[in-house]
């Protein structure tokens, strides 16, 4: 697999991803080498970053759907770390939170890439917000035929860093947030005039895979001058796709759009975000002569909706909520005042305090967002938080309903789970305009949302928050599927 310099941009052409399946359809054979890096957002302004072989974001694994994959983390860091194949349907044991990478140490991961889509890898070492927020995430991109036959297939991973003028790390929270958002946005690692341009001729039609990778941040994008085409949703195709002007994306979602290049040559239109002072701005530039329109390769899927699922009582019914920390223990076991949460991230990832199996050891403080929040399911912080008892192969319907509105910071929480994928049922209590299939659902503070699933794959699983501040603050369950 060789990949080029501008990887990101477009996956239809050869020239800048190649990606070489032999005759048999051998294993993709993968190596990342975890590290740290020097990254440049932009022309005078780098940062310190940890990366997957030196980029931000990092490599992109490029499959074929059915196609068995071999990847080799190699860690270089000084601290353990993980990877979990965020979206992917994998065995238990290759999930990533319950295998661990030391210092000089190495995994090899093997599983099948069941269904195309975009998906994308990231660490998954508790505290996770440390390592996301570090750099450490990259595309992973399962396709299909029809994909090769858009005019461009174009990853654009979002993200957002908080850093001084000098680059130098900015530590814990902005002032007036309970949350790690950053003032520079990127995309695939750039901010403002650093964005490569992309580049239509008009008649082409044009797919773009948004990745949001913000540890807190959601980010609405337009285009102006053109609408999009909503096709897939974390991956999975919509039965009914939609045209919007505007998406949003929560942390850890994903979404395929379709941009018909209808623009005029020789013109410089804008895809921006609601906050595009913080440098997400990338042109779109029209260059060359009018080509005969090209027409969508997509597919609608046939339905695949749970019958009867709107009626069924939920199995579980999970409230979200959270509280502020007034007192916590230290790692010696007294209870004080509250810690410097900076300082604590950093006491996590030393040697002394290390995670074991994917989760804190038991004599290291718990569940410590950086502004001193906890953040809880049905009033309780993980670990102490019940897991959920499912059996392989049985529909199980569950209620996310966001209690998270008392005082002053009402919160939205988009939840995650691994191991499957799940459809959206209901928004309190109305059905869905479509049929949507996801694995990450935002559940918008004092409402509810029901989600229905199968798992296919026996083992414990996790079901979190994918604010990563929520998560580390213990908005986070286990599934226990058998």
């Amino acid at each position: 697999m060789v990949y080029g310099k501008k990887w990101w941009s477009c996956l239809a052409t050869a020239a800048l991803v190649v990606f070489t399946l032999s005759a048999t359809a051998q294993a993709a054979d993968i190596k990342l080498d975890i590290k740290e890096s020097v990254w440049e957002l932009k022309p005078g302004l780098s940062t310190t970053v940890w990366t997957y072989n030196g980029t931000i974001p990092g490599t992109p694994i490029v499959v074929h759907e059915g196609e068995n994959v071999i990847v080799e983390g190699v860690n270089h860091l000084p601290v353990t770390t993980n990877i979990h194949w965020h979206g992917l349907v994998v065995p238990n044991d290759q999930d990533g939170p319950n295998r661990v990478i030391e210092p000089g140490a190495s995994f090899r991961y093997e599983f099948t890439a069941k269904e195309a889509g975009t998906y994308w890898y990231h660490s998954h070492y508790r505290p996770v917000l440390t390592q996301v927020d570090m750099g450490l995430y990259a595309p992973f991109i399962v396709k299909t035929n029809a994909d090769d036959k858009y005019s461009g297939d174009h990853i654009l991973v979002l993200d957002d860093w908080y850093l001084d003028e000098n680059g130098n790390r900015l530590t814990g929270t902005a002032r007036g947030t309970m949350e790690r958002y950053g003032n520079i946005e990127t995309v695939n690692g750039k901010t403002g005039e650093a964005i490569e341009p992309l580049v239509f001729k008009p008649g082409e039609l044009h797919k773009l895979r948004f990745i949001n990778a913000s540890t807190a941040a959601y980010h609405t994008l337009q285009l102006d001058g053109h609408s999009f085409r909503v096709t897939h949703t974390d991956g999975h195709p919509l039965v009914e796709p939609y045209m919007t002007d505007k998406v949003t994306l929560a942390p850890g979602e994903r979404l395929d759009i379709e941009v018909a290049a209808d623009g005029k040559e020789g013109q410089v239109y804008h895809l921006t975000s609601d906050r595009p002072a913080l440098g997400i701005n990338i042109p779109i530039e029209y260059k060359g002569k009018a080509v005969h329109q090209v027409v969508s390769p997509f597919i609608s899927p046939a339905s695949k909706s749970f019958p009867g699922i709107a009626e069924k009582t939920p199995d579980y019914v999970l409230e979200l909520g959270s509280t502020m920390m007034t007192k916590m223990s230290d790692h010696t076991g007294t209870t004080g005042a509250m810690h410097d949460m900076a300082g604590m991230n950093h006491m996590m990832n030393s040697e002394s305090g290390m995670v074991t199996n994917g989760m804190q050891s038991k004599d290291m403080p718990m569940n410590m967002s950086m502004s001193g929040m906890q953040w809880t399911i049905n009033g309780k912080v993980f670990p102490e938080t019940d897991p959920l008892q499912v059996t392989v192969g049985k529909v199980v319907k569950i209620r996310f309903w966001n209690k998270d509105t008392q005082g002053m910071h009402p919160m939205d929480h988009p939840i995650h789970l691994h191991g499957t994928y799940f459809q959206v049922v209901s928004l309190n209590g109305a059905p869905p305009e479509r049929e949507t299939w996801k694995d990450t659902i935002n559940v918008p503070a004092g409402q509810y949302v029901d989600v229905a699933f199968k798992m296919e794959e026996p083992g414990t699983w996790m079901l979190h928050c994918h604010i990563l501040d929520h998560e580390d603050g213990g908005m986070m369950t286990m599934i226990e599927a058998k």
